[in-house]
């Protein structure tokens, strides 16, 4: 009989069986995720004489009953109820059944046995109507219990068999991408909700409608709706807190789900007010300047004409992974350099945090609380002491601005031990952090000086030097003496004063 008669024969009987089937579904325990199919599986029982089974236990009547595993694609099992009929059973002595013994029946579509027999392949369905004629078997008197595999279902959801739920999925703009959508995406494959989420790059709003969230492309910025597009007439957000600079997709995601982002990596809670330092730090440190590049706005005015071009930013980097303009890639092609992009993102991005995780932030702690114990150093409250190195500059305008300090109140001085020779540096504070003009500088007379010299003059042990602007000295034995140092001057002055 020809393939495609005997193909006729057999699945029109079997697709009747289709309704009698109900599927059901058991998610796993890992995290893998994957698109699944749910077979039903149709196990053809023998006749009364036979009582053979096929994974469960014959009926009273010799028909075999079995329910059986389906398909486990990403760990997602399909267990299905089973239609029975009345067959006569194959011949024990088959070699090869069963997947290679030398008895028990035919093997299972497809698998292979011992001696070069397989069973049926499986673009070929036998049917129960099929089998019941005795021509088929050409009068041997053999028959078979067969498999019938019949895919009833397909889910093209992805699930997480890991949380038990449909994995989210991202949409996007194709062609040409840019940074602040790829550290958009990378940002919100980094929240529980989002993470491990499908991607789909596409400017059909068809497309975009079955996503459950979209950013930088739909013209639309709602966050009820998890649109999160710049590009729209008369969209002005900006991030607040002081930042005035117009929002990209990036600095929209990172507005309401940084948060989430940084409390998700660092294991602290959403509301830790670390979270909020760190939350805006970031924003001012990392995410403005990208949201500014993407929106085409200068950081210095236009009419200013810069001295060198620099293209070595994150923006510029992630623009130079776009395929050169001359050469033909296909769709794929783009959207594999667009996970490469997203991914070279979002590690800098992680970098940064944790950098000021674990960096930034005990710096800010020790400056602070030197912040609020200088007068113990001295009583004007004029000069800070450290007792170990800390980078403070930046910490220290931050903090004075948050605690509202009046001007007259302001430190002029620190004192702290140098990084690496051990020796007391004393340093003014400058007017701003990038000014090299300092709050109070150190007195004329010993700008330039070193050694025995400067120790002579300033009537201070140990001296190293004073920079010939005033900024900063090395005092060489301790920190009594550093701050003795600092003490000269104020003396000097109320000598004179009096």
């Amino acid at each position: 009989m020809r393939p495609s008669l005997l193909f006729a024969c057999l699945v029109l009987p079997a697709l009747s069986l289709a309704q009698q089937v109900t599927t059901s579904w058991i998610i796993g325990t890992n995290s893998q995720a994957s698109t699944v199919s749910t077979p039903t599986v149709f196990t053809i029982g023998p006749t009364s004489t036979g009582n053979s089974t096929s994974g469960g236990s014959a009926s009273p009547t010799g028909n075999s009953t079995s329910t059986v595993s389906g398909s486990t694609s990403g760990n997602a099992t399909s267990t299905s109820s089973v239609v029975t009929s009345n067959l006569p059973t194959a011949a024990t002595g088959v070699p090869g059944a069963n997947g290679g013994g030398p008895g028990g029946g035919a093997p299972s579509p497809g698998a292979p046995a011992q001696g070069g027999i397989y069973g049926p392949p499986d673009g070929y369905i036998a049917g129960a109507e099929a089998l019941r004629s005795a021509a088929m078997l050409g009068g041997v008197g053999l028959s078979f219990a067969l498999q019938i595999v019949i895919l009833t279902s397909t889910r093209s959801t992805q699930v997480s068999s890991k949380r038990g739920m449909e994995i989210k999925t991202i949409g996007t703009h194709n062609g040409t991408f840019h940074c602040d959508e790829a550290l958009a995406v990378f940002l919100l494959r980094h929240i529980p909700t989002y993470r491990d989420a499908a991607l789909k790059r596409s400017r059909d709003p068809a497309v975009l409608d079955t996503c459950d969230i979209v950013v930088d492309v739909g013209a639309v910025y709602d966050v009820q709706k998890n649109r999160f597009d710049h590009h729209q007439r008369g969209f002005q957000e900006v991030f607040g807190h002081g930042f005035t600079t117009k929002l990209s997709s990036a600095g929209l995601v990172y507005k309401h789900f940084g948060k989430q982002v940084i409390a998700s990596e660092l294991k602290l809670d959403a509301e830790d007010p670390q979270v909020t330092v760190l939350w805006l730090k970031l924003y001012k440190e990392f995410i403005e300047a990208i949201d500014a590049h993407d929106n085409g706005i200068s950081q210095y005015p236009s009419e200013a004409k810069p001295r060198y071009r620099s293209r070595t930013d994150l923006s510029s980097r992630v623009g130079w992974l776009n395929p050169p303009w001359n050469v033909t890639v296909d769709a794929q092609t783009v959207d594999s350099l667009f996970v490469k992009a997203s991914q070279l993102t979002g590690e800098e991005f992680l970098n940064r945090l944790q950098y000021h995780a674990q960096a930034w932030l005990p710096a800010r702690d020790i400056v602070g609380t030197g912040l609020l114990t200088r007068h113990q150093v001295y009583p004007s409250g004029g000069i800070m002491l450290f007792e170990r190195f800390v980078p403070w500059k930046d910490h220290l305008f931050e903090l004075e601005e948050e605690q509202n300090i009046a001007r007259e109140a302001l430190p002029l001085y620190v004192i702290y031990p140098d990084e690496f020779g051990g020796n007391w540096r004393v340093q003014a504070v400058p007017v701003s952090p990038e000014s090299f003009e300092s709050r109070k500088a150190l007195p004329e007379a010993w700008r330039g000086l070193r050694d025995d010299e400067l120790s002579r003059l300033s009537g201070v042990e140990g001296c190293i030097f004073v920079h010939a602007s005033g900024f900063i000295g090395g005092e060489a034995k301790c920190r009594t003496h550093a701050i003795i140092l600092l003490l000269v001057p104020q003396a000097t002055k109320r000598k004179k004063e009096h």
